[in-house]
Formats: structure tokens, sequence, C-alpha cells
């Protein structure tokens, strides 16, 4: 019998994490076809086909859910860039983080196109100021404003290359990135 409500537990933990996967689709899906500000509760969960107290057991609002897919995004790309980053060679550190959202572009493409990059910067701020950045520090450059550069910058890179430039090549992208905003950030606080 034991083994049954165990059985019983995983089913409905898995079946939590199909909905939850259903509804993060459903929102990126609707985000490509139409501004975020449009997008309602009842239009994510006919979209993902869960019914609509399910996503209230997900997440309390619209805006919670997307903050939430911004922040694990932001937190994985940064978790894959973050040890690379050496002052010395910060071309590498931007590859990754360009085949990263090479990798995802749908998700990307959405957060950063669909109306959602504020609180997707949002999200890359508060996690990049939580991030060890202080390991570079600058007497002449406030190190909020080097972090609010560097992401609005990388942001609007980003959001070019997916809008503008699809087909642009994951390595020119990088240099991009880092010519025009990690090298000179990075180099700004490592000169400090």
């Amino acid at each position: 019998m034991a083994t049954a409500a165990a059985q019983t537990g995983k089913t409905r933990d898995a079946r939590q994490l199909r909905s939850d996967a259903a509804l993060r689709a459903a929102l990126i899906a609707l985000i490509a076809r139409q501004p975020y500000d449009k997008i309602t509760v009842r239009d994510i969960v006919a979209e993902a086909g869960v019914g609509y107290a399910t996503f209230f057991r997900h997440y309390p609002s619209k805006d919670a859910m997307l903050d939430a897919i911004a922040c694990e995004e932001i937190a994985e790309m940064m978790a894959r860039t973050a040890p690379l980053l050496d002052p010395a060679d910060t071309r590498r550190t931007c590859l990754v983080l360009a085949e990263h959202v090479g990798a995802r572009r749908e998700v990307w493409s959405a957060l950063l196109t669909g109306g959602a990059a504020t609180h997707l910067r949002e999200q890359f701020e508060r996690l990049a100021d939580e991030m060890s950045i202080a390991a570079f520090p600058s007497e002449w450059l406030p190190r909020d404003l080097g972090i609010r550069f560097g992401v609005s910058a990388t942001i609007e890179i980003l959001g070019w290359w997916l809008r503008e430039r699809p087909d642009h090549p994951v390595e020119e992208v990088a240099e991009l990135l880092d010519r025009l905003t990690i090298a000179p950030t990075v180099g700004a606080l490592k000169r400090g």
C-alpha cells in the first residue's frame, strides 16, 4: 500500500511538472503571436489545455509566471557564462552566451521581442547584481551603472539579433556582444 501511495505522489508530481511545462510553453507561444499585455490567464490555460484553477496552483499571476520564466532563463545563461568571465578573454563568455540564446531562440525571442523585455531586464539586473561582479571593482565606474549598462546593451543586441537579423551567425553576435558591451565594461572594472 505504501508503494501505491508513493506512486500516486510521483504521478501527481509528474502531472504538476507537465502542467507547468504546458503553461510555460503556452505563454511563450502566445507572446510570439501577440503583445504580452493583451494576453490573459484564460488565453494561457486555453493554449495549454489545462483548467483555469490549475494556473493558480502554479502562479499567482501572469506577471509572476513571466518573471519565473525570465529568471530561469537568465539564471541558466549566467550559470553557463559567469564561470568563464575572465577579463583577459571575454570573447569566450560572449560566445557561450550567444550559443545559449541561439539554442533557446524561441523562448528568448518571445521574452525579448514580445513585450516582455522589461521583465527580462529586471530579472537580468537582479541576478547580475547578485553575481560576484564585485570581483572587478572600479574606482570610476559605479557598480550599479556598470550592471545596468551591461544588461541593457546585452538585451538590445540580443533583441536586434532575434528580431531583425535572425540569420546572423552566432559567432558574429558574440563578437558584437564582446566588443560593444562585455569587454569595455569588464575592462573598465578591471582598470579601476
